[in-house]
């Protein structure tokens, strides 16, 4: 009996110790989320070029389609369009219908292609365009001002939201009375860039107008835990 008392008397003696040990562990910490932007003019462009033929018999359009294409790949190529800017690998067939006295028939097929490309020279947009229009290109889908390099602008995008994270961290923590420690976890976060009135118009209004493109922001996130020092 007073074997037992005595370890209970010893359990009673660590157990407070060992509580204490688990709170002093704990370290406190500031979780923020860092911004960055960086401005970037775009110096290039990419337009979407449609393809499109309409017959009964499908081994005849795409004959037909495939004589349009060369032309416009021919014709893009003697106007300075890279190869490895030139994208025609999307093709669409579907049935064609129209509308007659017994209500809408099927009337053979629809095959069309689409021709991406991009170029460095947005002051020749124009004349491309008008080219393509001549040699089978039906519609434009697309037409965008773009930037022809935005990693090295991302980078510089991402650093400055490391910068932003690392002050909102050490404004907050001095309005705690402690300051920031090291990095304990940082996380790329959302990323997105946004070219103010993004639409078709809009942009060749701009390109053809007195060649200013405007300005594209290119934003950057992280998120980021600091520890906190006393």
């Amino acid at each position: 009996m007073k074997a037992r008392t005595i370890i209970c008397m010893m359990l009673l003696i660590i157990a407070p110790g060992a509580l204490a040990q688990d709170s002093s562990s704990k370290t406190n910490i500031i979780q923020v989320t860092g911004t960055g932007n960086v401005a970037i003019v775009p110096n290039a462009f990419t337009v979407t070029f449609v393809l499109e033929q309409k017959g009964l018999t499908i081994t005849k359009l795409n004959s037909q389609l495939q004589n349009d294409l060369t032309q416009l790949t021919e014709f893009l190529l003697k106007h300075n369009v890279s190869e490895k800017n030139i994208q025609s690998m999307q093709i669409r067939l579907h049935q064609r219908y129209e509308s007659g006295p017994e209500g809408r028939v099927e009337n053979g097929y629809v095959l069309s292609r689409e021709v991406t490309i991009t170029h460095n020279k947005i002051d020749e947009y124009d004349r491309l365009i008008d080219g393509a229009l001549k040699r089978g290109v039906t519609k434009i889908n697309r037409f965008e001002l773009i930037a022809s390099d935005p990693q090295k602008a991302y980078e510089k995008a991402l650093i400055n939201a490391v910068s932003d994270a690392k002050s909102k961290a050490a404004l907050l923590a001095s309005q705690l009375g402690v300051k920031i420690g090291q990095v304990t976890h940082i996380s790329e976060g959302y990323t997105g860039n946004t070219m103010p009135e993004n639409r078709v118009a809009m942009a060749m209004n701009d390109a053809a107008g007195n060649n200013f493109p405007g300005q594209q922001q290119l934003e950057a996130t992280v998120n980021a835990t600091f520890t906190l020092i006393q």
